[in-house]
């Protein structure tokens, strides 16, 4: 499948940049000004008519837009223990999302999919 990402606002736009270098269709919502400070379910609304995973490490927040809309393109978690927003953390982040696009998990595609990002 078809692999694009939306990184939800906490994400740097240097992480989007270089996941698009490494040939991932990536963006981050600060590199949108439309998106900037909207709530998760306008946040996953519109990933959904992109048809884009939402990538975040929001679960409480997420999970009450996964209920609003449960027909979604999906939602991939990350932990912030695991990917700390810290240049090793984001670096670490870039690579498990490279290697989750190379080797997609089976039920991705899949209206409401969902995942937990672990390496």
């Amino acid at each position: 499948p078809d692999i694009r990402l939306l990184l939800d606002e906490h994400y740097p736009s240097r992480l989007a940049a270089s996941l698009r270098e490494a040939g991932l269709d990536a963006t981050a919502i600060v590199e949108r000004a439309e998106m900037l400070g909207v709530d998760d379910t306008s946040v996953l609304r519109a990933a959904n008519g992109e048809g884009r995973i939402v990538v975040t490490e929001d679960v409480t927040t997420f999970g009450i837009a996964m209920a609003r809309l449960p027909d979604h393109s999906g939602v991939v978690f990350c932990h912030h223990a695991r990917f700390p927003r810290t240049r090793p953390g984001l670096e670490r982040l870039r690579r498990s999302l490279l290697a989750f696009a190379a080797d997609p998990p089976s039920g991705i595609g899949r209206p409401g999919f969902v995942w937990w990002l672990s390496s």
